[in-house]
């Protein structure tokens, strides 16, 4: 790959991401995956630190089942824009239906195996609670809760790789086959280089937000947002939440714009 191809790539995403038609079908998605960790948020609140993490997790797997249903659709949609037909929505959405009927054979692995990890976990708080030798026991066996919270990032980073591989190979397809993943494996083992690269370009402008908005919602909380109690803390993260997902829209979009531009790169580089 060579940087005009790059170039190329990456211009047309951006491009891309500002259609007034994708921007709303994108931003009530990502107010209903905020609302779930505003949700979650608010049970962890002055909650143990074994529910903490779990409330901090959770709602990256539940919404990642949401993002993959909607990248289904963004991707067609992108294919569209690029073939110069006309977008319609609503006939891309109805396409799409027996591929998103499909995604909990994906989600529901990843969210089972991070429920084992997290209740594997609470056997050793409850081992650090054993009078006289939970301490010592906790000290011995830490390497246990690190290996654990290093599988649920894994998980996460096996979400996002989902997400990036899995929409624009699914998205042209009319059901989510066993065989797809084989296929994705297959040609990420092609050309494990480009396989890695892609994901981090498409990830670039994405994490810039993040971080931006992020930063302004710490802030926000530090200056302004009492955390008097759990009820009121969650109102005000969920206003806070609407505008942090208006601006967060076309990063979401060039995501998926970007997954199907490498996608289609990769194979025509397999094929050559």
């Amino acid at each position: 790959m060579t940087s005009a191809d790059l170039e190329k790539i990456f211009n047309r995403s951006f491009s891309n991401c500002f259609s007034k038609k994708k921007l709303v079908l994108v931003f009530p998605v990502l107010v209903l995956c905020g609302l779930l960790a505003v949700i979650c948020r608010t049970i962890s609140f002055g909650s143990g630190q074994w529910m903490q993490m779990s409330m901090a997790f959770l709602p990256m797997f539940l919404c990642a089942g949401f993002l993959l249903a909607l990248g289904l659709i963004l991707v067609r949609i992108y294919h569209q824009e690029i073939k110069g037909g006309e977008v319609k929505v609503l006939t891309t959405i109805k396409e799409c239906r027996d591929l998103i009927y499909g995604i909990p054979y994906l989600a529901v692995p990843i969210i089972f195996s991070y429920l084992v990890l997290w209740i594997v976990l609470g056997i050793f708080y409850l081992v650090r609670l054993i009078p006289h030798v939970g301490e010592v026991a906790s000290a011995v066996f830490s390497f246990g809760p690190f290996l654990l919270v290093l599988g649920s990032l894994f998980l996460g980073c096996l979400s996002l790789l989902v997400l990036f591989y899995i929409a624009p190979a699914a998205a042209l397809r009319s059901d989510l086959s066993p065989r797809l993943a084989e296929e994705v494996f297959a040609e990420i083992k092609a050309n494990p280089f480009l396989s890695f690269i892609m994901p981090l370009f498409a990830l670039l402008p994405l994490l810039l937000v993040i971080g931006i908005l992020s930063l302004a919602a710490v802030v926000t909380h530090i200056l302004y947002v009492e955390a008097s109690d759990g009820l009121t803390l969650a109102l005000k993260w969920f206003f806070i939440m609407i505008p942090f997902s208006a601006i967060l829209a076309p990063a979401i979009i060039f995501f998926f714009n970007f997954a199907a531009e490498s996608h289609v790169f990769l194979r025509k580089r397999i094929r050559q």
